[in-house]
């Protein structure tokens, strides 16, 4: 166990503080410096209070590594045999060289019995302080109510000098390697007709 004791301070304005993380790296300076760990914590639920947390460290991607969020709700419409996803928003965006042309967008689309239903994309918005709001909201129709289905969404960013760019995904659904992600699968499937919102980090594309 190593324990350091050491303190640092960021001025932050709310709002700002609503659309940041915060990104620690461990590293090593024998024999050379490197990044041996690193963990994210989103900065939107902390208030007035100090507060203790421990964070799951990981190993560095070597991938060049997006800390954005979505902001998704899910409705499971059983009548009308329907998903309803609605894509509010994204935070924690990357800036780009050109900002002023820079535009997000985000493409979902839904899997079940092996096909991929059509796919749907919000409109480019361009950012503003680290967001993106779309409040845009798909509907897709179930091939089979029997039958488990799955979504992903993936973050896009394209400027004026470069081609689209993935950013990273979030996969919905009951084998989603992201827990918060199917805590919000299953809640939206265990209560019909119920909005589950929840905000997830990107997983690499």
């Amino acid at each position: 166990d190593v324990t350091f004791m050491e303190t640092f301070v960021f001025a932050l304005s709310l709002q700002q503080l609503q659309c940041s993380a915060l990104v620690l790296r461990l590293q090593t300076h024998n024999p050379r410096k490197r990044t041996v760990a690193e963990c994210v914590l989103s900065l939107r639920q902390l208030g007035s209070e100090e507060s203790e947390h421990w964070l799951d460290l990981k190993q560095p991607s070597k991938s060049s590594v997006c800390h954005s969020e979505l902001h998704l709700s899910t409705l499971f419409q059983p009548v009308s045999g329907r998903i309803q996803v609605k894509v509010l928003a994204a935070q924690n965006l990357p800036l780009s060289a050109s900002p002023l042309s820079q535009v997000f967008f985000v493409k979902a689309e839904m899997h079940q019995l092996g096909h991929v239903a059509i796919e749907k994309k919000t409109r480019p918005l361009r950012p503003s302080g680290g967001q993106c709001r779309w409040e845009e909201t798909f509907h897709f129709q179930l091939a089979s109510l029997e039958h488990a289905c799955s979504m992903s969404l993936r973050l896009y960013s394209r400027s004026s000098v470069r081609r689209k760019q993935c950013l990273g995904q979030v996969q919905l659904g009951f084998d989603s390697p992201l827990p918060e992600a199917i805590d919000q699968w299953k809640d939206t499937m265990a209560h019909p007709e119920k909005e589950v919102t929840a905000w997830h980090r990107l997983s690499p594309p």
